[in-house]
């Protein structure tokens, strides 16, 4: 049996479990399952009842299946416990209603409500001005929860130099050369070493607020709903594998970063540039709105001001391009890059080095705004 087939058929029998008794009579007959992408870190089945009995209001769910991670066990980016954590964020996200609800979790997977939505894009923003402020107003909300997770600061810089160290270049043009692409130049000539210090001394300058961050909201962990949630918006954050204590600006920054990028029929490109200041100003002023009327912390109106969340966004996206970078660099011969779609693989290791050139005009244009402030000149 394809091992497809068999996936299919444990995704009905555990999700049964968990919906309702009525889906064991249409298990066999009339019960349709689609595979739906689990991006790189698990399987995705949408099962659905075909029948015509109204027994059971739910008709559609999803199974997801664990496994194929692409950061290993030992990968410093996966804060502890990751699946039984991540399984206790997802409950408590769907009882906020930030999120889908948790019908049940079983050793190596959770049943999971299926919300009828699609990947953000470049044209929702465009299309639809208000999905910028609900994503806004979705953040803060997410920022404040209490979860039962470590509440240590999830160190990123540390995970950046056990890339650096662990990298083997050689095994990256082998990579590389793979998928044809010839020129690593612009991997090797990055100074990660050096920009790791220099991001130590301005993150202590920087500062910002310590929060329960997503952690990874790259636009295919962004959904839009067909219909509108609760809170009447559309924005709907997925994936919290990642979800940790740390600065506010790591999300706010990956919100600005990968405005940048999407991915289509299994490529990924860039859409945009790096959003303009009016447009991460509006992003941080609604933030700010909202966070402030959620009163989980005492206010400081220097510290929680537009331009320093503005100025906080504007460096936490570094750390976002070296654990890309550091990640991408840090391949070895059991890579999942082997195991992608051959067109999917060279896309994101163009990407790559876009992210590497995008990350010395970001620097540059940093300290331009924000040196004097920060007395750069002189660290």
């Amino acid at each position: 049996m394809d091992p497809q087939d068999i996936d299919k058929k444990r995704a009905i029998e555990l999700g049964v479990r968990y919906v309702d008794i009525h889906w064991k009579s249409v298990v066999e007959t009339e019960v349709e399952v689609s595979i739906l992408s689990g991006g790189f870190s698990s399987r995705l089945y949408l099962v659905e009842n075909t029948s015509t009995s109204t027994s059971n209001p739910i008709r559609q769910f999803l199974v997801r299946l664990y496994g194929g991670k692409v950061l290993t066990g030992d990968d410093p980016m996966r804060p502890d416990g990751c699946e039984g954590k991540e399984t206790l964020v997802f409950y408590a996200i769907g009882i906020a209603g930030l999120g889908p609800k948790l019908y049940g979790s079983f050793d190596g997977g959770r049943v999971e409500q299926f919300v009828p939505s699609h990947m953000l894009r470049e044209a929702d923003y465009e299309q639809r001005p208000e999905t910028m402020l609900e994503l806004a107003r979705k953040l803060a909300r997410f920022h404040a929860l209490d979860l039962p997770i470590s509440q240590e600061r999830h160190q990123v810089l540390d995970a950046c130099e056990f890339y650096l160290k662990k990298r083997d270049f050689e095994q990256f043009r082998k990579l590389v050369h793979h998928f044809g692409l010839m020129d690593v130049s612009t991997f090797e000539d990055f100074d990660v070493k050096s920009e790791i210090q220099w991001m130590r001394k301005v993150e202590q300058l920087v500062n910002g607020r310590i929060v329960t961050i997503s952690g990874d909201l790259n636009k295919n962990n962004i959904l839009i709903r067909d219909e509108p949630d609760k809170f009447g918006e559309r924005v709907m954050m997925i994936d919290y594998e990642l979800c940790a204590r740390d600065y506010r600006g790591r999300d706010i920054g990956q919100v600005f970063i990968m405005k940048v990028l999407e991915m289509n029929d299994g490529v990924f490109s860039v859409v945009s540039k790096y959003p303009d200041e009016t447009w991460r100003r509006t992003f941080v002023n609604e933030y700010l709105k909202q966070t402030k009327s959620l009163n989980y912390f005492e206010w400081d109106e220097k510290l929680d001001s537009v331009d320093h969340v503005l100025m906080e966004g504007d460096f936490f996206m570094f750390h976002a391009i070296h654990v890309y970078v550091g990640f991408f660099v840090n391949q070895k011969d059991d890579s999942p890059f082997y195991k992608m779609p051959e067109a999917m693989a060279r896309s994101l290791l163009e990407f790559g080095s876009y992210m590497i050139d995008l990350y010395q005009e970001r620097k540059i244009i940093f300290i331009e705004s924000y040196g004097k402030l920060l007395n750069l000149s002189t660290k």
